[in-house]
């Protein structure tokens, strides 16, 4: 339907119409949910450019970037169904000055001008569906914030548009050669068409529905803050971590001998620390996969990204490099099976829908490629190029590893709804431990492996109440007899509703240990410890067997597991 003219719902006009992919269908659905689902799919980059700028320069070249690519220039039919590509336009580029401020000042415009870049719903109907603002920050200083929504950009994409734009404004500025002719993402639709309905699709539904056989799938139960919603929130915050260069070249090395790819060894770490912070044996882990790569149109902009759904087996007596081999083969044969879209195979299957979580999928991880060669495409200007962390977020984790500074930065974006800031650092700082436990030692088992830093270590230690001196002979009970007669009302023993005050224990103890001489009850006493169903009893018995002499009573495992607490003894105030 090329050069097809309707009046679209802001009144212009079509230069084409393109049916819309099973995967930008499912990203179109989920952003009608509410405002706050939408802008979960909202994508900012930011680029710092440094030296001589020609804004007029960048402002046609950032015409010149829509031109080529159809999808920057769509918005999506009221039912999804439909791109509707609008002709080029120009003046895309809104520029802002806001030079002459003081630091604080100029500090907090970027930081209204990075959460407006977020925060500001695109309309898919009515586009436009990417936005580029440059705010000049001095002489030789601007911030170039560009932003899309994912329905026509992923983050393949963002490397394409960066590399792109350095070119175009060298050839503005008349020291560039002039690019090639950019891949139609019209085409790319037709061929994902193609494939959804050949008869090859039932070999990759085949595959995954093995896969994911049976009546009930696995849920990755993450430790919680506080309550789960009854119904999903899209709230988020991210998290930051710049992993040790030093860690990263180690879990690169290990992966080199195992035979796996770096993506594989740091899966393989993250799904290493999953399991040790759910305890969890089934986990499922979804990673993005570049539709560009899959077709061979490495300079396409658009949404050719599917989520695939890993469910990778991990077990404490599992060791590390058993579990990079696990990985690597999930990933592949993902990679072999991506034709079928994450939207395609959950209509596949037979799951019980839980509106307080996303099925199937509830955490994410990815490596994004190096995307530095892209900014140097600006060859007369110093470019860093960054991200914008964002408010909403459609998984209750997502950890994005970005390379940064010779290293590793962990982006981890996650629902505040459910978890805390300190709870995140917290499996960051576990996640790079793990990683370089399992670098050093990759034959050690998943259970052993270091979850803690020296630091954690330390803090976890701080946590602990002074020990107290002993008084009397040092004997299990004489620290609580010394406090019978200080607090005899304070409860001693728990158990759930019940209480046994200090002094209530002190003589049930005695009774219990006249009676224990009387009887020479010595073979039922070294038994007693967690046969009693009652807390009381059970430590009055203890009590009673240290008082009347050995032998001692054993204090078994099952005692924490009934969850029976004892409460700390406190000196009375003076």
């Amino acid at each position: 339907m090329n050069a097809a003219l309707k009046p679209t719902a802001s009144g212009g006009l079509v230069e084409c119409i393109i049916a819309t992919t099973e995967s930008q269908r499912e990203i179109w659905l989920g952003a009608t949910l509410s405002p706050e689902a939408s802008m979960a799919y909202n994508e900012s980059v930011v680029l710092r450019l440094r030296g001589a700028l020609d804004g007029d320069a960048l402002a046609r070249a950032t015409d010149r970037l829509l031109e080529r690519h159809q999808a920057l220039r769509a918005t999506i039919s009221p039912d999804g169904t439909f791109m509707l590509v609008s002709p080029p336009t120009g003046n895309h580029l809104v520029r802002h000055d806001l030079g002459g401020q003081a630091p604080e000042a100029l500090a907090q415009a970027l930081h209204a001008a990075h959460d407006e870049a977020v925060c500001t719903p695109f309309s898919l109907e009515h586009g436009p569906l990417f936005r580029a603002v440059l705010y000049r920050l001095g002489d030789d200083e601007h911030e170039l914030v560009m932003s899309a929504h994912h329905v026509v950009c992923d983050g393949w994409s963002w490397a394409v548009i960066t590399e792109q734009l350095g070119h175009l404004y060298a050839e503005e500025t008349g020291i560039g050669l002039k690019l090639k002719a950019a891949p139609l993402f019209a085409d790319f639709a037709a061929e994902e068409a193609v494939a959804a309905a050949s008869p090859d699709m039932q070999a990759h539904i085949d595959y995954w529905l093995e896969r994911f056989a049976g009546n009930t799938q696995p849920v990755l139960d993450l430790p919680l803050d506080r309550p789960r919603p009854a119904a999903r929130t899209f709230n988020s915050r991210r998290a930051e971590r710049l992993l040790d260069r030093r860690v990263v070249g180690a879990v690169r090395i290990a992966s080199t001998k195992a035979g796996v790819s770096l993506f594989t060894g740091l899966l393989s770490g993250f799904v290493a620390t999953l399991h040790r912070l759910t305890g969890q044996e089934d986990i499922v882990v979804g990673i993005p996969t570049s539709g560009q790569l899959a077709h061979d149109v490495p300079g396409l902009v658009g949404h050719c990204v599917n989520l695939l759904p890993l469910r990778i087996a991990a077990h404490p007596a599992m060791r590390f490099d058993a579990l990079m081999d696990e990985c690597s083969t999930a990933v592949l044969d993902a990679f072999d099976h991506q034709a079928l879209t994450y939207g395609a195979l959950l209509g596949q299957l037979s799951l019980e829908r839980d509106p307080s979580r996303l099925p199937l999928v509830s955490v994410t991880f990815n490596v994004d490629p190096d995307v530095a060669s892209s900014a140097q495409a600006f060859t007369t200007l110093d470019v860093v190029q960054d991200t914008i962390a964002r408010r909403y977020e459609n998984f209750e984790l997502f950890v994005n590893l970005r390379p940064h500074a010779g290293s590793l930065q962990v982006e981890a974006q996650y629902n505040t709804d459910l978890f805390d800031d300190v709870s995140v650092q917290r499996w960051l700082d576990m996640f790079e431990c793990v990683l370089q436990s399992a670098a050093h030692k990759p034959d050690d088992t998943i259970g052993g492996l270091d979850v803690l830093s020296a630091g954690a270590a330390r803090a976890l230690l701080a946590l602990q109440p002074a020990r107290v001196p002993l008084r009397g002979a040092p004997l299990a009970h004489a620290g609580f007899v010394a406090r019978v007669p200080q607090q005899p009302h304070r409860p001693a023993v728990r158990d759930g509703a019940r209480s046994c005050s200090y002094g209530e224990l002190d003589a049930l103890s005695n009774r219990l240990a006249r009676a224990l001489r009387a009887r020479a009850a010595w073979a039922a006493a070294s038994a007693w410890g967690c046969a009693w169903n009652a807390a009381w009893r059970w430590s009055s018995r203890c009590w009673a067997s240290s008082r009347r002499g050995p032998p001692t009573c054993r204090w078994t495992p099952h005692f924490r597991r009934r969850g029976w607490t004892t409460t700390p003894a406190t000196p009375p105030s003076a």
